[in-house]
């Protein structure tokens, strides 16, 4: 059990925490043809827009009800009607999420009544589906807006079936926000490797990548879940769950459709993969493919590879709750020592993380512990680029965002082929940092030209 520790800081100074709105719009992204809408003023999806499009370097559909001083004092349910309308005509959406910012939730804006609003009256817009989820910026962090939104999601969509069909080769995939769209695309081919057919939620992977092969243009997100499939996931045969924040999401598709989840904190590690694909193929009766099984040689070839540049290597974590439990137990697995683990928000997970202590707090409080402390190694998103650098670390940037690398957002993590190519950028990074130090010169050693001297003179005398 790790004691968690809050900064006793007034305000953080260089935050590693993104708002709820960015979880939920992230999330939301991760469906065919779906638009979010955020209720706020003009400037907060602005600002979300442009985290998107420097880590995923893909256009972003964002609208706004570009609240305004006024109408955040006197009542912006009009602001939400209009904007509604709006984007059901120019952009024709199969989904609208209306998400709230900050602004919004300080007004007590109600969002529910603002939508029956709306249907009573534009009822032509009614073949338009729009899910409602509440994410002010001034609790949680992208986790949180991440989850309630599939929460929103389940319990708008996806109808109770007291009895329902079982189609025995349908698997849900709940992902947690931690698995990138490479990561996505891994899970998803394990899935389909055993003859099952993946229903994704979110699936970032093909929504957020490749879109330049296709010849038109859509102001909406092109690819993810499909929202037919969505709503007949209480068929599926089994729901598997990555990620301790899904967990409540997993829970409440059981209750509602009856269908069975297996819960799974990460897949970080040989332990969750190795049971990941033995439920897989359980549930398929057929034997592991061939590559499977290569990619876990693999991996296991890598562990003794890079065994001496990564056993026993400190290091510095700040990261989504998620994302810090994947990477601890991935450090566990190949013997990387935690020096110090930050959180951004206080979660109930964190209790449950195999370190001594979690400190919830920003970028600052970790430079100041491993400058106490000292490590090898810094593990965060882009913006501990400034005290890697001031600190004289390697970075491994994960999480978001990742604004200053191309194709970080493709890169894979979990699984085998995640494991093995991490296994192989850290042994990188261990052997840059050893090849800057200065050679070695023993002061016994003679000079190179007093020696041939010697072997001269003894030439000419013999």
């Amino acid at each position: 059990m790790a004691t968690i520790i809050k900064t006793g800081k007034p305000v953080a100074t260089q935050p590693i925490k993104s708002g709820q709105a960015l979880g939920a719009i992230l999330a939301a992204l991760g469906l065919d043809r779906t638009i979010p809408l955020i209720h706020g003023a003009q400037g907060c999806s602005a600002f979300a827009k442009i985290f998107f499009i420097q880590h995923f370097h893909e256009p972003i559909p964002l609208q706004s009800t570009a609240m305004d001083p006024i109408t955040t004092v006197m009542g912006s349910d009009e602001n939400i009607v209009k904007a509604l309308d709006t984007v059901c005509q120019k952009n024709q959406p199969k989904l609208i999420v209306l998400l709230s910012s900050g602004v919004a939730e300080a007004q007590g804006c109600d969002l529910l009544r603002a939508l029956k609003l709306f249907r009573s009256d534009y009822p032509r817009h009614d073949k338009v589906e729009i899910v409602t989820v509440n994410t002010p910026d001034f609790y949680g962090s992208l986790e949180n807006g991440y989850s309630a939104l599939l929460e929103a999601l389940v319990e708008q969509l996806i109808p109770q079936q007291p009895v329902r069909n079982v189609r025995k080769k349908r698997v849900n995939l709940l992902l947690s926000h931690m698995l990138s769209p490479g990561d996505v695309e891994l899970v998803r081919s394990y899935v389909e490797a055993f003859g099952l057919q993946p229903v994704l939620l979110p699936d970032l992977s093909r929504s957020l990548d490749g879109h330049l092969v296709r010849s038109d243009y859509l102001s909406v997100s092109q690819g993810g879940t499909d929202l037919a499939l969505l709503k007949q996931m209480g068929q599926s045969a089994m729901t598997l769950v990555v990620g301790p924040s899904l967990q409540r999401v997993g829970q409440l598709l059981e209750s509602r459709t009856g269908v069975p989840c297996h819960y799974f904190p990460h897949l970080m590690n040989l332990q969750q993969v190795d049971g990941f694909i033995d439920l897989l193929r359980r549930q398929a009766d057929r034997l592991v493919p061939e590559w499977i099984e290569r990619q876990r040689g693999q991996l296991l070839d890598a562990m003794i590879d890079t065994h001496t540049w990564v056993n026993g290597r400190r290091f510095g974590l700040a990261a989504e709750a998620d994302l810090l439990g994947a990477w601890l137990g991935f450090a566990q697995m190949v013997g990387l020592a935690p020096s110090c683990v930050v959180a951004p928000v206080n979660q109930p997970m964190l209790a449950s993380l195999p370190v001594e202590q979690v400190l919830v707090g920003d970028l600052e409080d970790l430079a100041d512990n491993l400058q106490a402390q000292g490590a090898d190694l810094l593990l965060t998103n882009a913006h501990g680029a400034v005290i890697a650098e001031r600190l004289g670390l390697p970075l491994l940037r994960i999480g978001f965002p990742v604004f200053d690398e191309f194709g970080a957002f493709r890169r894979v993590r979990q699984g085998y082929a995640g494991m093995r190519d991490t296994l192989f950028e850290l042994g990188n990074l261990g052997q840059a940092a050893c090849h800057h130090r200065p050679a070695y010169h023993s002061p016994y050693k003679q000079p190179v030209e007093q020696i041939r001297g010697r072997a001269l003179a003894a030439e000419v005398i013999g």
